[in-house]
């Protein structure tokens, strides 16, 4: 008698733990259909704003590029000025007879100290 008395309270204890991992794992299922809705949502917002996206990183692509197009015009000007203030320079020096010029090393580092 006393080993079916330990058989039923096993029985019952079991019956429980049974009915409150069947709770836990109800709570689990409505918590991952809350996640699975949310992450849902989520991607229809992201499926949205990717044209948006898309147009505004193209627009900035364009204004990077027209800024570097105005710089390279820029240095292309500085050259172009470069090169007349040099070829302005050395025609003065050829008119006046070679007045202004370095005299001495190649490399301009000597100077005449009296």
């Amino acid at each position: 008698m006393v080993w079916q008395i330990g058989v039923l309270l096993v029985g019952i204890g079991f019956l429980i733990l049974s009915l409150f991992a069947s709770f836990i794992l109800l709570n689990m299922t409505r918590s991952l259909r809350t996640i699975e809705a949310i992450l849902s949502l989520t991607l229809d917002e992201a499926r949205l704003a990717l044209p948006e996206l898309r147009h505004s990183l193209q627009q900035v692509d364009d204004m990077v590029t027209g800024v570097n197009d105005k710089f390279t015009a820029a240095d292309r000007a500085m050259n172009a000025t470069g090169a007349a203030f040099t070829g302005w320079r050395n025609r003065v020096r050829e008119a006046l007879g070679g007045l202004g010029r370095r005299r001495g090393s190649p490399s301009g580092n000597q100077r005449e100290e009296s």
